[in-house]
């Protein structure tokens, strides 16, 4: 079975899993933040209540399923997701959702992690209700941060520092994901994971399944849902591309209300940042009061829209200009031409999915405290918000590192040389440890001994004996440092074998999660890894070791 850590709290890993103190309360003392997150995760029956309660006519779920189901058969899942989807057709179903933007070869581990917690939370809510409730991972194909995406980061196993992937953005600084295609120069970036993945037993299947997702021509991110589909999918997860004509044509009212708020959900915004800055929390996103939480894609791609002192809207980078009226005239002959910024997204959300949770990482948990004071403008009930799961994966020749070593897994991501130091301390022959310990105790009481009959003699020679043994104390450190650094250079094998096992357990200093890919893993164990993930993840918020130590 795999090792667990469940007490994340204890673990020492506490600056690198909770980056806001909002956070970390969210978790720890629900209470304190309630204002903030009308709906607890935890209260199953409440979060069906919210999600029941909020409109959700039968035409709206039949159009939405007819676009599952065309985007499943597009993706090359539509068998996978038919029954999934069959189950969201029912009058009564609900979503557990999770979503992520597109990165490159499917993105960081815990964009896996995500989605495999929004599973876990649907087949929980599930059983404990009786009602049909559905996993859905969104594809954030209306975001245009380019940068953040075209990156990836490729493990070996073995614990060397992870192989950087990158596609040139050139040509794409403010296009949204869905508008992005692929072109040729995918193909060396392919070339270059598979130098990468090397002999692994899975990477021509691997490799094979990339090739068909990131093939020139497709958008961003439908390689992307293509590719995370044929992961998730298998498990019950339903992809979805909100970014379809379509379905901006069903999520139009949640548009023109927008447009008809005029700034009073930015405002609105603001003043939830405020109300957290005043409890001794920090806003997460900054709102003036005058912008519009829709993007407009025109000639200059995705661009802000601003409302001006005599009320029309401004397109930030062309400078265009619309009444109020001719904005909304804009917006309903093409609502594929508008998207939702960070703050409109969950309500656009909510609007297409009866979504009674939504999984969020921890920047996702934060900010959420600020879209929750959208809600009541547009009349509709919040779901809950669930923190992801997350893992930091250990590989066989790395666990027989820390292993040997007697490293805690969670000191690797602290000082490296102090982690360093304190192995090879313990290697030391037994006898120098105790020739060092037993002396420095016998050293000690020799001088207290001279301490008390030269101050006998002459109280003023104190401050000689005081120096005299800091610089015999000084002497042994300096005689112990060297032997230790005499036992590092002989031992440079072992030192580069815990740097190595950093690199794999904490690459860049970071959490595995956040830098590594899928890919690599899955280059190694197959589907096997993301069963074992599956089962493997702990409870909503939780950080779990999960042991890799075999592939059946």
């Amino acid at each position: 079975m795999p090792s667990r850590t469940h007490s994340p709290v204890a673990s020492g890993l506490e600056h690198l899993l909770y980056p806001s103190p909002l956070y970390y309360d969210f978790l720890t003392e629900p209470e304190r933040v309630r204002e903030f997150y009308p709906v607890d995760f935890r209260d199953t029956a409440a979060a069906v209540r919210s999600a029941a309660s909020r409109a959700y006519p039968a035409e709206r779920r039949a159009a939405v399923a007819a676009i599952l189901k065309c985007q499943a058969a597009a993706l090359g899942s539509g068998s996978a997701a038919a029954a999934s989807i069959a189950k969201f057709e029912r009058p009564d179903a609900l979503a557990v959702v999770a979503g992520q933007q597109p990165g490159l070869f499917g993105g960081p581990l815990y964009t896996l992690y995500k989605a495999l917690t929004s599973i876990r939370l649907a087949r929980r809510m599930e059983e404990a209700t009786g009602r049909p409730v559905v996993p859905v991972f969104w594809v954030a194909s209306d975001d245009h941060d380019f940068d953040e995406v075209r990156k990836a980061w490729i493990s070996d196993g073995i614990g060397s520092e992870p192989t950087p992937l990158e596609y040139d953005a050139d040509g794409h600084p403010h296009a949204s994901f869905a508008r992005i295609r692929l072109g040729p120069q995918i193909g060396p970036v392919l070339a270059k994971l598979e130098a990468a993945l090397g002999p692994a037993p899975y990477a021509v299947d691997l490799l094979e399944r990339l090739r068909d997702a990131y093939a020139p021509g497709r958008t961003w991110s439908e390689a992307f849902a293509r590719f995370m589909a044929g992961v998730v999918g298998p498990l019950g997860a339903v992809v979805f591309d909100p970014a379809d004509p379509e379905a901006k044509r069903i999520a139009l009212p949640i548009f023109e209300r927008e447009v008809e708020l005029a700034g009073r959900s930015s405002t609105a915004a603001r003043e939830r940042g405020e109300a957290l800055s005043r409890r001794g929390y920090h806003a997460q996103i900054a709102r003036a009061g005058n912008e519009l939480n829709l993007f407009w894609h025109g000639g200059d791609g995705r661009e802000a829209v601003r409302i001006e002192a005599d009320g029309a809207f401004r397109a930030t980078t062309s400078g265009r200009r619309w009444t109020r009226s001719d904005f909304l005239d804009a917006l309903r002959a093409r609502p594929e031409d508008a998207s939702p910024g960070v703050l409109l997204r969950p309500v656009v959300e909510d609007h297409l999915l009866p979504t009674a949770v939504y999984v969020g990482g921890p920047a996702e948990v934060a900010y959420w405290a600020q879209v929750f004071a959208l809600y009541p403008l547009f009349d509709m009930a919040p779901p809950a918000i669930a923190p992801r799961a997350g893992a930091t994966l250990l590989e066989p020749k790395v666990a027989r590192v820390i292993n040997r070593f007697h490293l805690p897994w969670e000191s690797l991501s602290g000082d490296i040389e102090v982690v360093i130091r304190e192995a090879l301390r313990s290697m030391l022959p037994e006898r120098f440890r105790d020739v060092f310990e037993e002396e420095r105790g016998r050293w000690r009481e020799g001088f207290r001994r001279i301490e008390e009959q030269v101050i006998a003699f002459d109280p003023s020679l104190k401050p000689a004996v005081v120096t005299a043994h800091g610089r015999v104390e000084r002497e042994i450190e300096t005689l112990e440092k060297k032997l230790l650094h005499v036992w590092k250079r002989r031992q440079e094998e072992s030192v580069q074998q815990i740097r190595r096992a950093r690199a794999h357990l904490f690459p860049h200093g970071e959490l595995q999660e956040r830098v590594c890919s899928y890919v690599g893993f899955a280059a190694r164990h197959g589907a096997w890894l993301t069963e074992r993930l599956e089962q493997s993840l702990g409870d909503p918020g939780a950080h779990e070791l999960v042991s890799l130590g075999g592939t059946s």
